[in-house]
C-alpha cells in the first residue's frame, strides 16, 4: 500500500507532461432540463424563505395602513303620498287671460249723508276745545240736536273743509243706566252718524271722517258723559318705499 502511494506523484507529473505535448480539445455540452428531477427543478426556482416572509409582512402592513371603507348611508324611507322625483312640468303653464264681463256692472253709489232735522225740545250745545276741536253736548238718552247746535257744526265744517290734509276723528260717548254695554254704544253711534251727516253736507269728504262709538266713559274720565268730540288730526306723511336695484331712480345726477 505504501509503495502504491509512492508512485502517485510520479504519475501525476507524467500526465501533466503529456497534456502539454498535445493540444486541448473543446467539446459542446447540452443539458436537458426535463431529465432533471422535478424536486430539484422546483427548488431552484423558489425564492429564499426570508424574502417570502418579507413580502407577506409588507402586504400585511399595506393592508393595515389603508383607511377603513365608509359604510354607505341607508336613505330614509319615502313617506306615503310623497315622491323623491321632481315634479317638473314639460312646458310652462298657459297664462290666464281675464276677459272683461260681457255686460256693464252696476256700481253702488255712496251712501248719502243723513238729513239732520232740528229738535225744538233739545238742549244740545257746542263748546270749542284746544287744537281746533269742537265738543257737542247732548241730552241724556237722546241724539237730537237743536237749531243752534246744527248751525255751529255747519260753520265748523265749512271752515275746515279747505284743509284737505286734515282728517276728523269723532269720539262719541253715552251713558245709559243699567249694566247693558251695547245700548251706550248704539246711542253713541247714532250721535256720531248725525254729526258725520252735517260734516259731509258742508264739504268734508267721507274718507276724512272716522266715527268711533266709545260708549260708556271710563271711571277716570272727568269730562261730560253725554258728549261727542270732533278732533282734527293731520294725515300721516306718505311712506317712502326704497327703490330696488332694478328700479330706475327719477332723480337726476348733478353734472360735475
Amino acid at each position: 500500500m505504501i509503495n502504491r502511494l509512492a508512485f502517485l506523484p510520479v504519475l501525476l507529473c507524467a500526465l501533466l507532461l503529456l497534456g502539454r505535448g498535445f493540444p486541448m480539445a473543446w467539446a459542446q455540452v447540452s443539458t436537458n432540463m426535463d431529465a432533471l428531477p422535478s424536486a430539484a427543478v422546483s427548488s431552484s426556482h423558489h425564492a429564499p424563505v426570508g424574502h417570502k416572509q418579507r413580502k407577506v409582512a409588507h402586504a400585511q402592513n399595506t393592508t393595515n395602513s389603508q383607511p377603513p371603507a365608509k359604510a354607505k348611508a341607508t336613505p330614509a324611507p319615502t313617506p306615503a303620498g310623497y315622491s323623491r322625483k321632481l315634479d317638473i312640468p314639460a312646458k310652462a303653464p298657459t297664462p290666464t287671460v281675464i276677459t272683461p264681463p260681457p255686460f256693464p256692472v252696476a256700481l253702488h253709489p255712496p251712501v248719502p249723508a243723513a238729513t239732520v232735522v232740528p229738535a225744538a225740545t233739545s238742549h244740545s250745545h257746542t263748546e270749542p276745545l284746544q287744537g281746533g276741536a269742537l265738543r257737542v253736548l247732548f241730552d241724556p238718552n237722546s241724539a237730537d240736536l237743536n237749531e243752534e247746535t246744527i248751525e255751529a257744526v255747519r260753520h265748523y265744517a265749512q271752515s275746515m273743509a279747505p284743509k284737505t290734509e286734515v282728517r276728523f276723528i269723532l269720539h262719541s260717548y253715552a251713558n245709559v243706566p243699567g249694566n247693558d254695554i251695547s245700548m251706550p254704544r248704539r246711542l253713541a253711534l247714532s250721535r256720531a252718524l248725525a254729526i258725520r251727516g252735517l260734516l259731509v253736507q258742508n264739504g268734508i269728504a267721507t274718507t276724512r271722517i272716522y266715527p268711533i262709538a266709545q260708549g260708556r266713559p271710563t271711571a277716570d274720565d272727568t269730562a261730560p258723559t253725554e258728549r261727542l268730540d270732533i278732533r282734527p288730526e293731520s294725515n300721516p306723511p306718505p311712506v317712502e318705499t326704497p327703490l330696488s336695484a332694478d328700479q330706475p331712480s327719477n332723480e337726476k345726477t348733478p353734472k360735475p
